[in-house]
Formats: structure tokens, sequence, C-alpha cells
């Protein structure tokens, strides 16, 4: 319950910086696109790599 209320948090993070980021490149601001959208693939490489797997015993 926890790790799906962590992912989820996450998730938004993502999301957040993922549609900050496009907004601020359909504006014609590449640098702040940027700025926003390295944290968020950051972010999301983190939790895909924090994330156990399931474990077949």
């Amino acid at each position: 319950m926890i790790r799906h209320a962590v992912f989820l948090t996450v998730l938004m993070l993502v999301l957040t910086g993922m549609t900050a980021s496009a907004v601020a490149f359909t504006r014609g601001n590449v640098d702040a696109g940027i700025a926003f959208l390295w944290p968020a693939l950051a972010i999301a490489l983190v939790l895909g790599l924090a994330m156990p797997g399931r474990k077949n015993a």
C-alpha cells in the first residue's frame, strides 16, 4: 500500500515537471523547458531504479 502511495506521489511530480516543460516549450521558452524537463526525467529514472521488482519464490 505504501509502495503505491509513493509511486503515485512520484508520478505526480514527474507529470507536473513534464507539463511545465511542455508549456514552456510551446511558449518558445527553451531554457525554462529544459530546466523543468531534467528534474522530471531524473525523478523518473530514480524511481525506476529504486522500485524493486516482484520476487518469485
